[in-house]
């Protein structure tokens, strides 16, 4: 039987969610379920995310691996399906699924992330597994166009946010987000979500894939090893890196700061960074 992570289940609870409550309370035999279903042994403590939990498992062959069991949300919809058409190559080996209960047999990294190694050559890293991970996104997953018409909507509607810089994000999500392309992008590929592996020295894990511009998701490397003098000089560097368009990195950036900040539900620490990121990128 798994056994929940204590700070995991006080933090699902404090949501208020009921479904996500429910959701909890299912997971042991969820757990027991799969274990069953794939033949598998627990082999270890289990891990927990934000909303998800891990657990260690061997095969019926003893091979290790991580039994992942997610709550389903819209950005987390489509993980199986992103891991799927990258096959290992970058990221983590999807080994079976089952997408409608949100359950993943993943092959076992080492726990060593890159937010270990020096900022610059994480990085570099960061931005080549970005680049190398692009693909044509599949029809069903969600799209930069529609949530920047929903951000324009919503941010019209915020407080809390310097006008101005809701003027800016509103006016890109209306000019930028009907042109948007229909790249694979991974908008949560942060320095905690690229592990250590034993094919690859690093692979992303834990995708939020959207269909998007190759220029978006890259907030979430600037806010993470927060360094707020060397903003510009990180998101240059990825821009290079990636060889992406500059005005369209910078405003794509700048939007997902301020919606972020907007964002009634965001914690402190997010809600900060965001504030100093979008007043850095602003161009008003």
């Amino acid at each position: 039987m798994i056994r929940i992570p204590k700070d995991f289940t006080d933090t699902v609870l404090s949501w208020g969610d009921d479904d996500a409550t429910r959701w909890l309370l299912g997971l042991p035999e969820l757990a027991a379920e799969y274990l069953d279903r794939w033949d598998l042994t627990s082999d270890g403590a289990p891990l927990n995310g934000f909303c998800s939990v891990v657990q260690p498992v061997r095969m019926p062959d003893g091979t290790p691996a991580m039994l992942k069991l997610g709550l389903l949300h819209e950005e987390s919809e489509h993980e199986w399906l992103a891991l799927s058409i990258w096959d290992g190559d970058g990221a983590v080996r999807l080994l079976a699924h089952d997408a409608d209960d949100g359950v993943l047999l993943l092959e076992r990294l080492r726990p060593e992330t890159l937010a270990t190694q020096p900022i610059d050559d994480a990085l570099a890293i960061a931005g080549t597994l970005r680049k190398r991970l692009l693909r044509p996104a599949p029809r069903r997953v969600r799209t930069l166009r529609a949530t920047a018409a929903r951000w324009a909507e919503e941010l019209a509607q915020a407080e809390g946010v310097p006008p101005r810089l809701l003027d800016e994000a509103i006016d890109h999500c209306r000019t930028l987000g009907p042109l948007a392309l229909s790249q694979l992008v991974n908008e949560d590929q942060h320095f905690q979500n690229i592990l250590a592996g034993d094919r690859e020295p690093w692979l992303v894990i834990d995708p939020k894939v959207i269909a998007a511009d190759p220029e978006f998701g890259l907030a979430t490397l600037l806010w993470n090893r927060f360094e707020p003098d060397r903003l510009r000089r990180r998101l240059d560097m990825l821009i290079e890196i990636e060889e992406l368009d500059p005005d369209r990195a910078r405003s794509w950036t700048f939007v997902s700061a301020v919606v972020n900040w907007a964002d009634e539900d965001a914690d402190d620490w997010t809600a900060q960074r965001c504030q100093v990121i979008a007043t850095t990128l602003a161009d008003r």
